[in-house]
């Protein structure tokens, strides 16, 4: 089911947006900002790290689903675009 999940201790925010899905590879957007990949190349999730200093949507895939996960989840992090 899709998701976002927070770790404090860690400052890391994963939505993920497929379920059953193994992650085959990564793409490194930045230093702040991974998509990981299915075998096929769907988009499984993307972590962000350092979560707290706001969350960069501007190129991310799927931006506004994740955007509304976000919202959804109850955690409150600035969305920059």
């Amino acid at each position: 089911m899709p998701a976002a999940t927070y770790d404090p201790e860690a400052d890391i925010l994963y939505v993920r947006l497929l379920d059953d899905e193994a992650v085959e590879r990564q793409t490194y957007l930045d230093d702040a900002r991974i998509i990981d990949h299915s075998a096929d190349g769907s988009v499984i999730g993307v972590e962000f790290v350092g979560a707290s200093d706001g969350i960069e949507l501007g190129d991310v895939p799927f931006a506004q689903q994740i955007e509304e996960l976000i919202g959804g989840s109850g955690h409150s992090f600035r969305i920059l675009v």
